[in-house]
């Protein structure tokens, strides 16, 4: 069902669709996450009144209700996330609802749905915006796409998620904009909260004045931009926040991190984090009336230390310039540089061939390079670089060319506080070692 509901938790056995991932089995049971930033633990924590979570992707939700258990995400660990909630009670689940429809956030919720058929003889209900199905499409056609994203995401080495298939399990209840949990003496009201997604929803429990608030809220800077997604409106979150904030919350669950408590505290959050993302989208806006393009204006824009003074504002998985670069995809097109060379661009191999065709002094080229990492300009001297590192030839050159860029990603990563930043500099670098014949296998 679609649109505003309302319904009791008592007596409902709709029954859970799944993807076609049989025998797929999951990839990430069978390697090492101790990179990955959103492997996660099971240990359980105390959020607020009668809920409790699992720090994984993302906090993995229980709310205690008087008809049982209300958990917001599953995540990819079904047998340990359902044993540390079973070292504290035995209450059957009730409802099942979706933070978002990314991937790695509910994998597992078919094998809860079957533990819970198998331990209380129920079928929870699964609850999610109505964007969740369209997402969970696409990543099943772009499938393959989406595990070499992860890899590169995550830090997994390359290969690692091959045969892949996102066991999805669809939601049996959807809205638009708002879904009511009714039980005796607590009341989950779910809604819709676009943000880092247009399927992302935030919960709150009125009687006590606990808010959750998905992936909207945050301990640190908003993930808007990153590099391998699609569109994310800085605008779209800020307005989700002054939404939010009409809401007298003496709690706010963040995504990550330790819950804020008091009004004063989570007014402050939530008003500086949109008051941060609309100054990112004025700041880019008037240089691009000015007609810079997107690399001119990511480096003219310094952070208003008046507007970022906040210590959620600090750059830890994302950065400003990802913010800035998503202002101007969602005012332009593609054609991010301007240049008439890239309307029509040839293949980027022949390119290569022909730039390292013309280059008679090589050596001054990885000079040069050498020089601009010495004064410490790394960016710069990547762009160096690239004359003769792009080319595929095994040359001496070539591969020397490549060894050196692969140091000036790693050196790059290092400088980069952005945890996203830092995974596709690493990734870089292991796939130019691999070029040269080296690296991960």
């Amino acid at each position: 069902m679609t649109g505003d509901s309302t319904h009791d938790t008592a007596g409902d056995s709709d029954t859970a669709g799944t993807g076609d991932a049989a025998g797929a089995g999951d990839a990430l049971d069978r390697i090492d996450r101790t990179d990955d930033a959103l492997a996660g633990s099971n240990a359980l924590v105390d959020l607020g009144p009668g809920i409790f979570g699992q720090q994984q992707a993302g906090w993995l939700v229980t709310i205690e209700t008087a008809l049982g258990l209300v958990q917001i995400d599953t995540g990819d660990q079904a047998e340990a996330s359902l044993a540390a909630i079973r070292s504290r009670t035995d209450a059957p689940f009730t409802d099942i609802v979706f933070s978002h429809g990314h991937q790695r956030y509910n994998l597992a919720c078919r094998e809860w749905v079957i533990d819970a058929v198998r331990t209380s003889g129920r079928v929870p209900r699964v609850i999610g915006h109505a964007n969740v199905a369209r997402r969970q499409r696409r990543y099943l056609e772009s499938n393959g796409l989406q595990n070499r994203l992860i890899e590169r995401q995550f830090r997994y080495p390359r290969g690692s998620l091959d045969g892949r298939v996102f066991a999805f399990t669809e939601p049996t209840h959807t809205f638009t904009d708002r879904f009511v949990i009714d039980t005796p003496g607590r009341t989950v009201e779910v809604l819709a909260a676009p943000s880092e997604t247009d399927d992302a929803i935030a919960a709150w429990i009125p009687e006590d004045r606990v808010l959750y608030g998905g992936p909207a809220c945050i301990p640190f800077l908003p993930n808007v931009g990153s590099p391998q997604r699609p569109l994310r409106d800085p605008v779209r979150w800020a307005d989700t926040l002054d939404r939010l904030a009409t809401l007298p919350a003496a709690i706010l669950i963040r995504e990550f991190g330790d819950p804020l408590e008091g009004a004063e505290l989570i007014g402050d959050y939530l008003a500086t984090t949109a008051a941060a993302l609309r100054w990112c989208h004025r700041s880019v806006v008037e240089l691009m009336n000015e007609g810079h393009n997107v690399a001119e204006i990511v480096n003219m824009v310094t952070p208003d230390p008046a507007v970022f003074d906040r210590p959620w504002l600090i750059e830890g998985y994302t950065s400003i310039e990802h913010i800035l670069r998503d202002v101007y995809r969602s005012q332009f097109g593609w054609w991010e540089d301007l240049n008439p060379t890239s309307l029509h661009p040839a293949h980027p191999r022949d390119v290569a061939r022909e730039i390292r065709g013309v280059i008679t002094d090589p050596d001054a080229v990885l000079a040069r390079t050498r020089a601009l990492r010495d004064e410490g300009r790394i960016t710069l001297a990547l762009h160096v670089v690239d004359l003769l590192a792009l080319d595929e030839g095994t040359d001496p050159v070539t591969v020397e060319a490549r060894t050196l860029k692969a140091e000036l990603c790693r050196l790059a990563a290092l400088a980069n506080p952005s945890y996203v930043t830092q995974s596709l500099y690493l990734n870089g670098a292991d796939e130019l070692e691999r070029a040269n014949g080296g690296g991960q296998p």
